[in-house]
């Protein structure tokens, strides 16, 4: 079976060299406050907590930004990833995601697939019927909600993708040593790309 829970794909996002959980910081509860005493004005609202999460939404990708601090400086870390579901399966079946570890490191491709995988194997990512070698993700780990594969597009990669009108495909083996063959749609993934990289 292919099939994810929902929760753990959408929690599970590309940091660093993997992906990783990226849970949104919890909304610490206001207390109380006492009944105030008749006043000239009305005491002004708090205001809410604020996740430091934005998402942005192009064509089948979406962009998600993260506001991160530490006690030397704010910063924000940024990714762009396609979550993907089947009509058959009850929840996502893969993720895919592009981001970097710095702004000065390679952007790199993550793929996060179900637990029913065959090693020694690899991932590939095809651009379309016409792409005779695609994209090898080398496997890197596998936790309990899933394994992941990582690769580092060349620019040929992503002009090819960034092009892309028609799907390409994603083919790993399963554990019984099946191909499984899975679709990629690269709709707005230029989009995400550039947004990404300002």
């Amino acid at each position: 079976m292919l099939g994810f829970s929902s929760m753990a794909l959408r929690s599970i996002s590309f940091a660093g060299c993997a992906l990783l959980l990226l849970a949104a910081p919890a909304l610490a509860q206001q207390p109380r406050a006492a009944p105030a005493k008749p006043a000239a004005q009305p005491p002004a609202a708090a205001p809410a907590p604020d996740s430091g999460i934005t998402t942005s939404t192009f064509g089948d990708w979406a962009l998600r930004c993260q506001r991160m601090s530490d006690s030397a400086k704010d910063s924000r870390y940024c990714e762009v990833s396609m979550t993907i579901q089947q009509k058959d399966q009850p929840g996502p079946i893969a993720k895919i995601a592009f981001g970097r570890a710095a702004p000065d490191q390679p952007l790199r491709a993550m793929i996060l697939l179900p637990t029913n995988v065959s090693f020694p194997s690899s991932v590939k990512i095809f651009a379309d019927d016409k792409d005779a070698w695609g994209l090898d993700f080398a496997w890197v780990r596998c936790i309990q909600g899933g394994c992941f594969a990582e690769a580092v597009p060349s620019d040929d990669d992503l002009r090819r993708w960034r092009g892309q009108e028609a799907s390409g495909r994603m083919v790993f083996k399963d554990a019984a040593g099946r191909e499984i063959a899975i679709p990629v749609s690269f709709r707005g993934l230029g989009q995400s790309l550039d947004a990404l990289m300002k």
